[in-house]
């Protein structure tokens, strides 16, 4: 699976993402505009969402409310069908984050093909749980954009063993 970023994870765009971890939604169009050219027009979009309770924290789901916005902005749909339980990863290692598994499940109406939209990807391994489980429901992963990657210098994201588009 493909992955385009559209920024690193540094300056002003971090700052931005750290302010919609913290319920501000100020910085969700502004993101959402960075985004849209990764995704082709017409495209079927996946939010990589959060937990219920993290979204009920800051009063929304930031994957969710970017892939709204990239959706009528590209001439997409939204398709919200993940379902993410168990803990955030927030302080986690690299090989925590990457053991981990089957932190999604799916809800009705699963589209035949679409793309992973997430806000930030440091290991990948968010990113390859969501689409393993979405391909197992029969949908054709045609990618995944995120808002950003986190620098090489801190950590280099992989996913099947390709390096992230800038």
């Amino acid at each position: 699976m493909s992955v385009r970023a559209a920024a690193d994870y540094s300056g002003c765009v971090r700052a931005a993402i750290l302010a919609i971890k913290r319920g501000e939604r100020a910085y969700l169009d502004p993101l959402a505009a960075l985004l849209a050219p990764l995704v082709p027009p017409g495209t079927t979009l996946i939010p990589v969402v959060t937990t219920r309770r993290r979204a009920a924290e800051r009063g929304f789901d930031q994957a969710r409310e970017l892939a709204r916005r990239v959706a009528i902005l590209r001439s997409g749909a939204l398709a919200d069908v993940l379902r993410k339980r168990g803990a955030a990863q927030r302080g986690l290692g690299r090989g925590q984050r990457l053991a981990a598994r089957g932190r999604f499940s799916l809800g009705p109406a699963v589209p035949h093909s679409a793309m992973l939209l997430d806000d930030v990807i440091t290991t990948g391994a968010t990113l390859r749980d969501a689409a393993a489980v979405v391909a197992a429901a029969g949908c054709r992963i045609a990618g995944a954009v995120v808002v950003a990657r986190t620098p090489p210098d801190r950590e280099t994201p992989r996913l099947g063993g390709r390096l992230v588009e800038a």
